[in-house]
């Protein structure tokens, strides 16, 4: 009787055991923690980032800093628009700790994108007007 149950065609959303060691090594972060980009902005790791950025922020912080996503209009207040402007005052160290660590209602991907993935959406955003 209290079994988890899923819509047909639904997979489940598994999350990563407790203390699990990605195959990256076990990664140390912290709010304090200064950190510093080792993924250069080339064309693939901007184009994966895009790639990032569609499936996981678009549908709340939208597709241009114009308009917020489906999910970011029922928000209140809606989350910010992620464009330039915004960006340009933070370093990469503070988004990257964001994305990974959440930030007010934001979750936390650092179980969900690899180290990699999360850096690749921080170049990004860089590039984002």
């Amino acid at each position: 009787d209290k079994q988890p149950s899923y819509k047909p065609y639904q997979a489940p959303v598994l999350a990563p055991p407790v203390d699990a060691v990605p195959i990256t090594g076990k990664e140390l972060l912290t709010q304090g923690s200064e950190l510093k980009n080792p993924v250069s902005p080339t064309p693939a790791s901007l184009e994966r980032g895009k790639a990032l950025f569609t499936t996981n922020c678009a549908m709340c912080h939208g597709t241009s800093s114009a308009e917020r996503g489906p999910v970011g209009k029922k928000l209140k207040p809606p989350p910010p628009g992620l464009d330039h402007e915004l960006l340009q005052n933070l370093s990469d160290a503070h988004i990257y700790k964001a994305i990974s660590l959440g930030f007010g209602r934001m979750p936390p991907f650092k179980g969900k994108l690899t180290q990699q993935d999360r850096w690749e959406l921080v170049n990004f955003l860089r590039t984002r007007k």
